[in-house]
């Protein structure tokens, strides 16, 4: 005689994840409580977000202010030991301080000294961004820099490791030979000021191209 066909075990349904039995718990109020949480967590966020902004905005204007002051300090001092401290303490703004810097360096007087002061105080923290900025001022037909600054600018590019600016000192080299040579026109093109004794000038300018390309291969 046949055995009675037994029924099938019932297996129980896997419990529900716990945000679901709490949804199902909350009935109704459980979609407000969770749009209530979202909103209190985006309104901190906002609020955190803006008041980063607000302290941004501020540490900004206080840099500037810095900074103007440092600016008009550079520009009217004329003692040398203050003129040095205050372009170092301008470097020490990278990049922005930039401008400043250069713009100082132009000028034939002890400003000049304090702005190569500045800049090698730069070169400690960026010399990446001097590498990238000196090397095309020696070729520009601006005439912005005196012979004193080129030198200056050769300086610099040449104790800091700028190799990528060899191409740019080799042409410039090319411009220095010819006037020691007796054509001094490319290169007069590119210095400002007038050239008291170009015959001791000009040999003096190719030592330090040549300084600063040896310093460099």
């Amino acid at each position: 005689m046949d055995a009675a066909p037994t029924s099938p075990t019932l297996v129980p349904p896997p419990p529900k994840p716990l945000p679901a039995r709490l949804l199902g718990w909350m009935g109704a109020e459980g979609p407000k409580l969770l749009a209530s949480i979202v909103v209190l967590v985006l309104g901190f966020w906002i609020k955190d977000s803006v008041d980063l902004a607000i302290k941004q905005r501020q540490l900004d204007l206080s840099y500037t202010k810095e900074m103007l002051a440092l600016l008009q300090q550079l520009t009217q001092e004329d003692d040398l030991g203050k003129l040095n401290n205050a372009a170092v303490v301008l470097a020490s703004f990278g990049e922005p301080a930039l401008p400043a810097l250069l713009m100082e360096l132009r000028r034939p007087d002890l400003h000049a000294v304090a702005a190569t002061r500045g800049l090698e105080a730069m070169a400690v923290r960026e010399p990446d961004t001097l590498c990238r900025v000196l090397p095309p001022l020696l070729l520009k037909r601006n005439q912005h820099y005196d012979l004193t600054a080129h030198r200056a600018l050769l300086g610099l590019i040449g104790d800091n490791g700028c190799r990528k600016a060899l191409p740019q000192l080799r042409r410039y080299r090319d411009l220095v030979t010819a006037a020691v040579a007796g054509k001094p026109a490319e290169l007069r093109e590119r210095i400002g000021g007038d050239i008291a004794a170009p015959a001791e000038a000009y040999p003096r300018l190719k030592q330090a191209v040549d300084d600063a390309i040896a310093n460099l291969e």
